[in-house]
């Protein structure tokens, strides 16, 4: 009975120190992948439809780490953020659209020749246009934008239903997006995260003891 009870024991606490490997493999190596994440740089290629897509690493953070390497840096992504209950993914982007030149030309012409030029810039858009009584021509029209994307779980009230969502949101006011697919694959939590396998362990490597 002896030799029983201290085979158990073994058994138990070999568990308990592979899962405790795992664990301590698994942080390394994300702490590895999140110091990469933060050092990395764009990379653009053109994919399998033939445009241009722009790649990162993505930081794999929980609720704390993702507020001091995140959401303490930016105000304005705190602020959003705050609206979820659980953040589970959050995104942020900058884009320029840039359009070469316009070309417009009248119909009907204007029965006197003159000539206007001027460039118009502000936080939102610029271009240059000039206008004679042929028409009027746009060149270099740009429209700078943030884009911050965030999926999570929203509640109407604290103890009320959780709903996943994603929004997207532009600082440029005249950027509207105007269809939105979003999916999200739930990740299975490892075996050796699982709450009840330790408390298992736990309650095994006690009993063996009592004997």
């Amino acid at each position: 009975m002896k030799t029983r009870t201290k085979n158990i024991f073994i058994a138990a606490l070999v568990v308990a120190l592979l899962f405790s490997t795992a664990t301590c493999t698994t942080i390394k190596s994300t702490a590895y992948e999140n110091e990469r994440a933060l050092t990395d740089t764009l990379r653009y290629y053109t994919n399998a439809l033939g445009l241009q897509t722009t790649s990162i690493r993505t930081l794999q953070a929980d609720k704390t780490q993702l507020k001091q390497l995140v959401l303490n840096k930016d105000k304005a992504l705190a602020t959003l953020a705050k609206g979820f209950s659980k953040v589970h993914s959050v995104t942020k982007y900058n884009t320029v659209t840039v359009v070469d030149t316009i070309n417009v030309r009248y119909t009907d012409t204007v029965p006197c020749a003159f000539q206007r030029e001027r460039v118009v810039k502000n936080a939102w858009y610029g271009f240059k246009y000039r206008s004679d009584q042929n028409g009027i021509s746009i060149d270099s029209l740009t429209l700078p934008n943030t884009a911050v994307v965030i999926t999570g779980t929203k509640r109407k009230w604290f103890l009320g239903k959780e709903t996943l969502v994603t929004e997207v949101t532009n600082t440029n006011p005249y950027l509207r997006t105007t269809q939105l697919t979003a999916a999200e694959i739930p990740q299975p939590v490892p075996v050796y995260k699982k709450w009840y396998l330790w408390l298992a362990v736990g309650i095994t490597g006690g009993f063996v003891l009592a004997k």
